[in-house]
């Protein structure tokens, strides 16, 4: 039986003080942890096509900061580890920092440049360390939001930007805020991507030999600076991922909002 843990990263810095970022040495000792326990760290395009078994780890950073060429493909390269990075496509070719409202605060900040996007070249670069380079989205919006016509062409336009970049296949995505519904699914399977990667509330468990609908909603943990050693621990284990791929957990969630 095997057993995957798919994380969810977005920047690395030291001192960007947004929840976003977490440490270099986080980032190392999160994936040195569960290198010890025997999981094989592996891209999500590899863990969809070959049938995990036994323990495996899935790395995966939203966003395509920087930061994640800079700071962490040399932590991961330590621990002989490969990533996902995911990549809007037209901040990567525009080079403007990261703009949507979610993040737009930093710009006024000293912490502006944690923004930038990856070079083109810095994208290539990792993509020739065995790194996987799946799509962002071209501007990272509220997918469910966007109507039928806009919904296509950011699945579709970025897929192609990104293939034409590097020169590879662009086979997976990771839908910008985790968000999704049934009709954003199978516009992404339609686009031509062979899965899609989520960042549920409710953490399902990765399915083994996942059918088309399973592959457009994989879910992953989001790990955040907040996420001290022992908070770490407990958002993984194995226990807690059981309580919140079941119903129960709705019962926890209902019960921590009513404090």
């Amino acid at each position: 039986m095997s057993d995957v843990v798919s994380l969810c990263y977005h920047g690395v810095s030291p001192s960007w003080p947004s929840t976003l970022a977490v440490t270099q040495q986080q980032l190392y000792a999160q994936v040195a942890w569960f290198v010890r326990r025997g999981y094989r760290p592996t891209t999500v395009r590899d863990a969809v096509r070959g049938a995990p078994e036994g323990r495996v780890l899935v790395i995966t950073f939203d966003d395509a900061l920087r930061s994640v060429h800079g700071l962490a493909l040399p932590v991961l390269e330590r621990l002989g580890a490969v990533a996902t990075v995911y990549a809007p496509s037209r901040y990567v070719a525009s080079g403007e920092p990261m703009a949507w409202p979610e993040v737009a605060a930093h710009l006024a900040t000293v912490h502006a440049g944690e923004l930038e996007p990856m070079l083109p070249r810095e994208l290539q670069a990792v993509a020739r360390r065995g790194w996987e380079v799946g799509s962002h989205t071209c501007t990272h919006p509220w997918l469910p939001r966007l109507d039928d016509a806009t919904l296509a062409s950011e699945l579709s336009a970025s897929k192609a930007e990104l293939e034409a970049l590097l020169e590879l296949p662009c086979d997976t995505l990771a839908y910008p805020f985790g968000a999704h519904d049934d009709r954003v699914a199978t516009a992404t399977a339609v686009a031509g991507y062979e899965a899609a990667v989520t960042l549920p509330t409710r953490v399902g468990r990765w399915p083994e030999a996942p059918g088309e609908r399973e592959r457009m909603t994989l879910p992953r943990i989001g790990i955040y600076r907040a996420d001290e050693w022992r908070r770490f621990r407990l958002k993984v284990a194995r226990p807690l991922r059981a309580l919140r791929a079941g119903p129960a957990w709705d019962l926890v969630t209902a019960l921590r909002g009513s404090r």
